[in-house]
């Protein structure tokens, strides 16, 4: 009865959410008389059969942070509705497999390394206490395979990351000599960076649709730069330009700026041929984009930033931010799991993706600041976590996924269809980096060279040999972990 209960209220989310736009549900089409349910066979799910475990405790233990606390676990339905998806998929699972699905979240602000320090702690002591682990994106990710603390997930038997359900660039960028040690799909919700505009100002600016420069293809760097040049006042008349005037770019001078390289198409670190990491940073390309970006900072007061101050609250910053709800920002770099700050406020705000390097790029690319799942090496039933890890991908991305993007994002926040097309752009092209949890050569570039409008080429010699040095202990340490298994 739990099951069909369940089953029932799935169905009326997924009715709910068939009218968004480019819904992902719709591959799956089910009845809307919640006593006779009939659902289309779905060539994406997961061939796994109802098991017994006699309902064991599953344990996932999550890094309490960004969307982990908020859009993936619910312990009762509350009405709302991301909330009440999150429940139903979870005993929707529990019920196939006979398990109690036992969310465990970190305690400590340090997430990351009280992850590390427990699960090394459990590895050695053979004590297979975590079924799966979900990190934070920035953790150093070096020491779960130099330890050999996590199973490698070229190795795991049912998963099918072939699935679209998969995030295929996980696979791309982080495979390393045949060694996967994380990976990512639709349960891991993007976390993104976006740019919102101020549609007023824009339109009092006879500025062009940004709407229509994204989908033509030409929102690149240079484009933002040419419409944020002639936003920028002095509102209160003294001759200073500070947070109470008016600019045409802003925002947190902070890891925000890191995803700005990879919506040009930039990765610091790649693989060749071989699968040898290589260092991919002194290239023309990035050069450029330092030059193009330290003009729009730096030059005819067009752009306003503040350092990064770990608030949760955009609008907090020191020195203080220009806020974006005072309407004396045209565009402004913020993630796009805090717009719901700007929910209740009356001003008309659009939601666009980060721009391209030039018009010449295929796409607008999106890095996901999300972070990776993984399996202990230790885990008791291998098999079972496959499984678990498998249905939570699909009923996410079927239910889930959804009402967390038109949903929440959509019709609560963004104003308008175009801001919901834009959604589809920003999160149909998510990709992850493998620089962020092996360093942050792109940090390092925004803030000391890009903030500080420093010289690239004399930084880039200072610094080469310390990122060479830790890449090639990444890759070694994937080398020995698949040479000595």
């Amino acid at each position: 009865m739990k099951k069909f209960i369940c089953l029932c209220l799935l169905a009326l989310i997924f009715i709910s959410c068939s009218n968004s736009t480019n819904n992902p549900a719709n591959n799956e089409t089910t009845s809307a008389d919640p006593d006779n349910i009939e659902t289309t066979a779905d060539p994406e799910l997961p061939n796994i059969a109802d098991a017994d475990y006699g309902y064991r405790d599953f344990v996932l233990y999550y890094c309490d942070w960004s969307l982990y606390a908020d859009y993936y676990f619910a312990d009762s339905q509350n009405g709302e509705i991301v909330n009440d998806a999150c429940y139903d998929r979870t005993v929707l699972i529990e019920e196939k497999l006979k398990i109690n699905i036992k969310p465990l979240p970190t305690t400590e602000l340090d997430c990351g390394t009280e992850q590390i320090v427990k699960l090394r702690a459990s590895v050695f002591a053979n004590d297979p206490t975590y079924d799966l682990l979900l990190l934070h994106c920035c953790t150093s990710m070096i020491t779960f395979t130099s330890d050999k603390l996590v199973m490698n997930w070229n190795d795991i038997p049912i998963i099918d990351m072939n699935k679209s359900y998969w995030n295929q660039s996980v696979s791309k960028n982080m495979n390393i000599y045949g060694m996967l040690p994380f990976a990512a799909n639709d349960f891991v919700l993007p976390d993104v960076n976006s740019i919102f505009f101020h549609t007023q100002l824009l339109n009092d600016l006879k500025l062009d649709n940004p709407y229509d420069v994204v989908t033509s293809g030409k929102w690149t760097w240079d484009k933002l730069n040419q419409m944020a040049s002639v936003a920028s006042a002095d509102i209160n008349g003294d001759g200073v330009f500070n947070a109470e005037d008016q600019y045409g770019f802003v925002g947190e001078m902070g890891w925000q700026f890191m995803s700005i390289p990879t919506s040009c198409d930039l990765f610091p670190f790649i693989t060749d041929s071989d699968g040898v990491l290589q260092l991919n940073i002194n290239t023309p390309t990035m050069i450029s984009l330092v030059e193009k970006l330290q003009y729009l900072l730096h030059n005819n007061k067009t752009s306003f930033t503040w350092p990064y101050s770990a608030a949760t609250d955009p609008n907090i910053g020191n020195p203080p931010p220009v806020r974006f709800d005072s309407g004396r920002a045209l565009f402004y770099l913020v993630p796009l799991s805090l717009a719901k700050t700007f929910r209740e406020t009356d001003l008309d705000f659009g939601i666009l993706p980060l721009p391209k390097y030039d018009d010449k790029q295929d796409d607008y690319i999106t890095l996901n600041w999300a972070g990776f799942l993984t399996i202990p090496l230790t885990v008791r039933d291998v098999e079972l976590t496959a499984k678990v890890v498998e249905l939570l991908a699909y009923y996410n991305k079927q239910y889930v996924v959804p009402v967390f993007r038109d949903v929440l994002l959509g019709q609560k926040i963004s104003r308008n269809d175009r801001s919901n097309e834009m959604l589809n752009i920003i999160f149909d092209n998510t990709v992850y980096d493998i620089a962020i949890p092996i360093d942050s050569p792109s940090y390092n570039i925004m803030v000391d060279i890009v903030a500080k409008n420093s010289d690239f080429v004399s930084y880039y010699a200072k610094n080469e040999n310390t990122w060479q040095k830790r890449i090639d202990n990444y890759y070694n340490a994937h080398v020995e972990y698949m040479e000595t298994k």
